[in-house]
């Protein structure tokens, strides 16, 4: 049966990939409310500083952090085994990890693609593999993907990224079709545009962000998906 958010079973933790970033914490919080141990992972060096940020939102979270490429497969499986053997077993992965580059087709070699691809794709499809046999096995699970607008809609000068985003959003409709029936439940959620985050007004200070998507509303849509499996994939807008 699908995992109850509100309800965590004894012996459960939910994991947050990307938490040194600026939604990965959030998401992290939002769990720690409802009551979920929750591992971090951040990327080597973030560490320590995601659980800060964690902290600073939700300061009674019970809060396991490591430091990981997630690029690379056999040092995601060892951090999971490691989290596994301390609080139990993963109930909940919710993908934060990403990047992004902008550059135009006639500019964006292969080595920029290859880039995004690791740095979107082949990072979540390690953390969902190293978790997804004993899901299935237990018969529980969620797991949630963050796409992009840009795999849906036409994104000039974003081929890279937009192309690694569809290449995750493929992955995860197909895998949520292969657990029908199995208990596990996989989503991705779409936010159609600019992410309202302090690093994305740094970056873009001059920008109309009426538009943009409020961290609140990624969070509250990652939470719509867990309780809602018939929800495969959502878009998330921006403005009023």
């Amino acid at each position: 049966m699908p995992v109850d958010l509100t309800s965590p079973r004894a012996g459960a933790y939910a994991a947050v990939t990307g938490a040194g970033g600026s939604v990965g914490p959030h998401l992290a919080a939002a769990l720690s409310r409802l009551g979920w141990p929750v591992a971090l992972f951040a990327a080597p060096g973030r560490e320590e500083a995601a659980r800060d940020a964690v902290l600073a939102l939700e300061p009674t979270a019970r809060l396991r952090w490591a430091g990981v490429d997630l690029r690379d497969e056999a040092a995601v499986r060892r951090r999971f085994e490691g989290f596994d053997a301390a609080s139990g077993s993963c109930a909940v992965l919710l993908n934060a990890v990403g990047g992004f580059a902008a550059k135009p087709a006639h500019e964006a070699d292969l080595a920029d693609v290859a880039a995004m691809v690791e740095e979107n794709l082949v990072t979540v499809v390690n953390a969902t593999r190293a978790v997804l046999p004993g899901m299935i096995a237990r018969g529980e699970g969620f797991l949630l993907a963050i796409g992009a607008g840009a795999a849906l809609q036409a994104a000039p000068g974003r081929t890279a990224y937009a192309a690694a985003k569809a290449a995750v959003a493929g992955y995860y409709r197909s895998l949520a079709a292969e657990l029908a029936g199995t208990g596990v439940h996989a989503a991705v959620l779409h936010p159609m545009g600019t992410i309202d985050t302090p690093a994305n007004r740094a970056a873009m200070p001059g920008a109309d962000t009426s538009r943009w998507i409020a961290v609140e509303r990624i969070v509250a849509a990652a939470l719509y998906l867990a309780a809602n499996p018939g929800v495969r994939e959502l878009e998330v807008h921006g403005g009023a």
